[in-house]
């Protein structure tokens, strides 16, 4: 997969990577793309906020605690940098000004040592989805590219909406991205089983998630004005299920829940896929 002059020696990425990846092969993958970090760190109620709703499908809490990018930047970047791939900060913002702020702090302090950043684009928990418009996404992509200049790799990370999500990719493209990333969380509602426990409101991910991820997937790969890479993620635990994705048009895929569920899955995947799959040029 080639983005911008960075060219993936795999289409298996490590998603939202673990802080600490312990085990081997990860040097195999084709990137490593941090969990989303912003400017500063937001306190939530919950710091692991991960319930398994099935075997193979989680919700994540949407009042998780969010570290900061100094953090990531000070404890935890040499420790992904080790595996010798490329390192893709994920962020994310309220607004455009935020994503601004975010990607200049990251570009005077490691902007050398990351290959790039990851834009997640997302709304809040209680909104519609109204205010998240191509335009907003093309301006929050552009004051990113801006930040980090010409070389780095911007990829856009979007809500999972086969309906919009053509118009929001193209937005992204037009703001000055090298890669789309489908999808990040399908807002749902987790019941726990004490009965006298509230409601638990966040994303899903994992299998539930696959099949509208591959529609998205596919919606992006058949648009004619859409000229950029997709990346698939969303309920990839075997390297079956990457094919699904290579075979609806992504170009890679990134591996998320798999490995929170089986720690070193996305190093397996690597190490299977560098030979038994054909990555679409």
């Amino acid at each position: 997969m080639q983005l911008g002059t960075l060219t993936l020696q795999n289409p298996v990425c490590l998603a939202a990577a673990p802080w600490q990846l312990a085990g081997d092969g990860y040097e195999r993958l084709g990137a490593i793309f941090t969990r989303t970090v912003t400017m500063e760190p937001q306190p939530g109620h919950y710091e692991e906020g991960i319930w398994q709703v099935n075997d193979q499908t989680l919700l994540n809490a949407s009042n998780m605690r969010t570290e900061s990018a100094e953090i990531l930047v000070q404890e935890f970047l040499p420790g992904l940098r080790r595996f010798g791939v490329p390192v893709l900060v994920s962020i994310t913002a309220p607004g455009v000004p935020g994503f601004r702020k975010i990607a200049r702090f990251l570009a005077r302090e490691v902007g050398s040592q990351i290959a790039g950043v990851e834009v997640y684009i997302t709304q809040p928990d209680t909104g519609n989805g109204a205010e998240l418009t191509a335009g907003f996404v093309r301006e929050a992509t552009r004051a990113v590219r801006d930040e980090l200049g010409p070389d780095a790799v911007v990829v856009v990370k979007l809500p999972p909406w086969p309906e919009h999500i053509r118009g929001l990719a193209l937005g992204a493209q037009q703001g000055g991205a090298d890669a789309i990333a489908a999808t990040n969380l399908l807002k749902a509602l987790h019941l726990p089983d004490d009965a006298t426990a509230p409601p638990v409101a966040g994303g899903l991910s994992g299998e539930a998630l696959r099949p509208v991820a591959l529609r998205c997937v596919w919606e992006l790969a058949h648009d004619e004005q859409l000229t950029l890479p997709v990346f698939g993620t969303g309920g990839i635990f075997t390297a079956g299920h990457v094919t699904d994705y290579l075979r609806c048009g992504a170009a890679a895929v990134q591996i998320g829940s798999g490995e929170w569920l089986e720690p070193g899955l996305s190093a397996r995947l690597a190490a299977e896929c560098n030979t038994s799959v054909a990555i679409p040029q």
